[in-house]
């Protein structure tokens, strides 16, 4: 190889290596709902997809993401938001939040969401440079845009037990679960347990009545990755029923998401 074919191959390296992260500017402090996005300007294909949202003094804020559209496309696949706290840079399963979507220049990914009081929000995902022939059509990628399956928002009484519940508005596979503890400060996750998952009104734990699973088990920081992929095909209008129960003696709030298992969206 010449030396000006050399030149011109590591100058391509370098142009591909620029694909690296995409992200948009972060949104203004406060506590209503904001949407940010991001414009790519190479082709790229989508991989993991992590947010926080940011107090002044620089404190994690907790919220809820309503819609992640890429190419104005819902990710989406449940009638409800999913919590902020899933897609943590900090979460363990990184592999679980790729997105796996291919875009071209001048494409966007958008997120709305609300924090849980002022903060602003910002995202990032990683991006793997392709040529403009790997760009698939919308259509030819329609089972990857299957990402996520939000489980809204929920308060727990003191004492109480309460249903953390979805419905499917696409049918997939439910892959691995998450769980958000909205306001540590209020009540610990030590106090929290989880005494029924069922999925089309089938419950997934197997053990005897009773059963109090610790809510830190389906958190971001539980490194379970594997054991906590549900690997459960759902068609549209099944319902994802969660039963936390509150041992605190103050009230709690917890949210959640199913991300679709990346095997399924191929």
């Amino acid at each position: 190889m010449s030396k000006a074919e050399n030149c011109i191959s590591y100058n391509q390296r370098f142009d591909e290596a620029q694909s690296f992260l995409l992200s948009s500017p972060r949104s203004a402090p406060g506590a209503g709902q904001y949407t940010i996005t991001a414009t790519t300007q190479r082709p790229i294909l989508l991989q993991s997809f992590g947010l926080q949202s940011n107090s002044a003094a620089g404190a994690v804020v907790q919220g809820m993401i309503s819609d992640i559209k890429v190419a104005g496309q819902s990710l989406m696949v449940s009638d409800q938001s999913v919590a902020a706290g899933c897609f943590d840079y900090s979460n363990f399963g990184a592999e679980n939040r790729v997105i796996g979507l291919t875009i071209n220049n001048n494409q966007t990914v958008s997120v709305t969401g609300t924090p849980g009081a002022a903060a602003s929000t910002g995202f990032a995902i990683s991006a793997f440079p392709i040529e403009p022939s790997q760009v698939r059509t919308l259509k030819e990628q329609a089972t990857r845009f299957n990402y996520i399956f939000g489980l809204p928002q929920t308060a727990i009484g003191a004492g109480a037990s309460a249903n953390v519940q979805a419905t499917a508005t696409r049918g997939c596979v439910l892959g691995e679960v998450r769980l958000v503890n909205q306001d540590v400060a209020a009540v610990p996750s030590s106090d929290l347990v989880i005494t029924s998952f069922k999925i089309g009104g089938i419950e997934m734990l197997c053990g005897a009545t009773g059963q109090q699973v610790p809510f830190a088990a389906l958190e971001g920081g539980a490194s379970d990755v594997l054991g906590l992929a549900l690997n459960y095909p759902i068609e549209s209008n099944s319902i994802v029923s969660i039963t936390v129960q509150n041992i605190a003696a103050a009230g709690a709030t917890v949210a959640g998401g199913i991300f679709v298992s990346p095997f399924s969206r191929a």
